[in-house]
């Protein structure tokens, strides 16, 4: 390999990265990673830089503590040479032009800060983290870091009433609304391994087959999970930002007025049967590796409905 030496702020380190120097680093570097949403965000921000169009971010938290990350993406790639040199300080790929990070510069509260190179704040990921490496170069690119939440928290981990996945779908959807240009999903590894197959990022029938390809992705399943997922078990991740399918409308007297059917029969439903309808909901969320909880019951004439309320669990699981 060889490297161009020049007197300007940076060192030319071929295949478009550079090193910068002097006063040109600090100037165009992030602070310091204090947050794990920080660190997100710096992630979805380098695969806008390399040229994604579409970027999945595969989250899970393990034992209330570990936060592992994948953002996975179709944009440029990085050449395995690169591989470890791109966790260095002022190394970077966009020293001549130096991509704004918003949209919409119509006033200073609205405007993210000053331009900077796509790359700067790996090395900063990298010192914040437990883990964090390429785990994957090219077709697609994956990224993974691993965080202990102890050290570099969640802020709403902080929270009694949220999730700490709520505030990290936010910082998602945030970045989404910015770009509009980039497709971004966010969700459980089982789902966007799923969304990945369904948008033909990969394909099935992977060299090494799934498991190994989702292994080279920095995604942690079993190869159960993998094999559920392949055989279209498990519900893909949405597009962050994406409109909500629209409600089925129902007939006149249906479930959504809310009336039932007039003179029709009633059906009791036992203690035991509700019980036993319970358990399939639960497993076939389970399934997706969702939760249900809050179900509820209710017989009218000729009509019955039942109610749940669906979340992903904030821990991934088996």
């Amino acid at each position: 390999m060889v490297f161009l030496v020049t007197d300007g702020p940076y060192r030319d380190l071929g295949s478009g990265f550079a090193r910068l120097s002097g006063a040109e680093a600090p100037r165009r570097a992030p602070s310091s990673i204090s947050t794990v949403e920080d660190a997100l965000l710096e992630l979805l921000r380098n695969a806008r830089d390399a040229g994604a169009s579409r970027i999945f971010v595969a989250s899970a938290l393990r034992s209330r503590r570990y936060r592992s990350l994948a953002v996975i993406d179709d944009g440029r790639g990085v050449p395995e040479a690169y591989a470890d040199l791109i966790f260095e300080p002022g190394v970077t790929t966009r020293h001549l032009d130096p991509r704004p990070d918003s949209n919409n510069a119509k006033s200073a509260k609205s405007a993210e800060p000053p331009p900077r190179g796509a790359g700067l704040a790996l090395h900063h990921i990298k010192r914040a983290a437990v883990e964090a490496r390429l785990a994957r170069p090219a077709s697609p690119t994956s990224v993974r870091a691993v965080f202990d939440t102890r050290s570099v928290p969640e802020r709403s981990l902080q929270s009694e009433t949220r999730s700490s996945k709520s505030n990290l779908l936010a910082t998602t959807a945030a970045f989404a609304r910015r770009n509009p240009d980039v497709d971004v999903f966010y969700a459980a590894p089982a789902r966007i391994l799923a969304s990945l197959l369904n948008n033909h990022i990969i394909r099935k029938r992977e060299r090494g087959g799934a498991s190994a390809f989702a292994e080279s992705l920095g995604l942690e399943l079993s190869s159960k999970t993998v094999g559920r997922v392949v055989r279209g078990e498990v519900e893909e991740s949405g597009r962050v930002g994406a409109a909500p399918p629209r409600p089925r409308t129902l007939p006149a007297g249906g479930a959504a007025g809310g009336s039932g059917v007039p003179g029709g029969p009633s059906l009791h439903i036992g203690g035991d049967a509700r019980e036993e309808l319970a358990r399939v909901l639960r497993r076939e969320a389970g399934a997706s590796y969702m939760e249900v909880f809050d179900i509820k019951f209710e017989t009218r004439p000729g009509e019955v409905r039942i109610t749940a309320r669906v979340h992903e669990p904030e821990d991934e699981y088996e």
